[in-house]
């Protein structure tokens, strides 16, 4: 039962779209509280519903109302938002369809599927990075600008240590107990200059595939930030599990694709940065999924924890002594 209450604005705006709220359909969520309803029409059409979207000034769906405009006007295939009422919390979205990336890869498998939808991803990344930075305006981003050296330490690092360490596994370790290793995997992870759109959880959950074309939704977190970090995002996905092989092979047609863009990238500089960006990454994957399993009660994402956990081993051995403190903390680690 849909316990929602319609009011006469969305009522209206709904019908102007040849839609109707009769038999709304709630669609699954994610690790978002917002509530997405499928609303019967020709089209389709897509309700989000908000009400008290986290944020002070600008909220959360204020941030993707702003950045989906102005994605589109770029050129990302994001979705269309035909409708936005700040003061009752809901947007009126074009329907994407059901079929993820993740799902699609699962179903089909085969080595040339994954190699074509990934190619087309990693197309669609670079330029999302590269023009959506163009009239980006920092004041649409409910959650601070951009990702900097302040930004990684707390909500991606310290996140690991507070919900992942602490909250799901109950160990006492303190983030003081890390701290000489993460300054230098955030030395290492930065480059000098971050200014590209970011989009934060560029992976294959929101990815949507409709007439044959990636679509990317859940765009809200955008902010400018280093261009390894939603490469990394997407190729150590846990949902999909890339195999390394197919990480590195992907990492090279990335950096390719950058060559024909900004000709004047240092490959070696890059590559550094991004696994160091990865390292990152999959820490910022064990705190959130951790998180989400203990304290949001989520527990399918609990089934992901062993391959996060297994790819943070991996990225520590292919850097063997340049972590010690993690790779004592990681080789310590059981998930019952």
């Amino acid at each position: 039962m849909v316990s929602i209450p319609w009011t006469p604005r969305l009522q209206a705006a709904v019908g102007r779209l040849g839609a109707s709220l009769d038999g709304a359909q709630p669609l699954a969520g994610d690790g978002s509280d917002r509530r997405f309803f499928r609303l019967l029409g020709s089209p389709t059409v897509i309700l989000l519903h908000q009400p008290n979207p986290p944020g002070l000034g600008v909220n959360e769906n204020d941030s993707y109302f702003h950045l989906g405009r102005h994605l589109l006007a770029q050129g990302a295939p994001v979705p269309e938002i035909y409708d936005y009422c700040r003061e009752e919390g809901w947007l009126l979205l074009e329907d994407l369809g059901d079929i993820s990336l993740e799902a699609a890869i699962k179903r089909e498998g085969r080595e040339d599927q994954v190699r074509f939808r990934y190619r087309q991803a990693l197309e669609i990344l670079i330029n999302m990075q590269l023009r959506g930075k163009e009239g980006f305006d920092p004041a649409w981003c409910f959650d601070t600008p951009v990702v900097h050296r302040p930004f990684l330490w707390e909500r991606e690092l310290g996140y690991f240590v507070r919900a992942f360490l602490q909250g799901y596994l109950g160990l006492k370790v303190e983030v003081d107990d890390l701290a000489p290793d993460f300054e230098r995997l955030l030395t290492r992870a930065l480059p000098p200059a971050a200014n590209f759109f970011l989009h934060r959880d560029f992976q294959s959950r929101n990815l949507m595939i409709k007439n044959g074309r990636l679509r990317v939704i859940d765009f809200q977190g955008g902010r400018l930030g280093p261009l390894g970090y939603d490469l990394a995002a997407l190729l150590i996905d846990p949902y999909v599990n890339l195999s390394p092989a197919w990480q590195e092979e992907l990492l090279a047609h990335y950096l390719n694709l950058l060559k024909e863009r900004l000709p004047g990238v240092d490959r070696e500089a890059f590559t550094g940065q991004y696994r160091h960006l990865a390292l990152c990454r999959n820490l910022q994957i064990l705190g959130a999924f951790g998180y989400l399993t203990r304290v949001k009660q989520k527990v399918n994402f609990a089934r992901y924890l062993p391959t996060a956990v297994a790819g943070l081993r991996r990225r520590l051995a292919e850097r063997e002594g340049e972590f010690p403190l993690l790779e004592q903390v990681a080789a310590s680690l059981k998930l019952g």
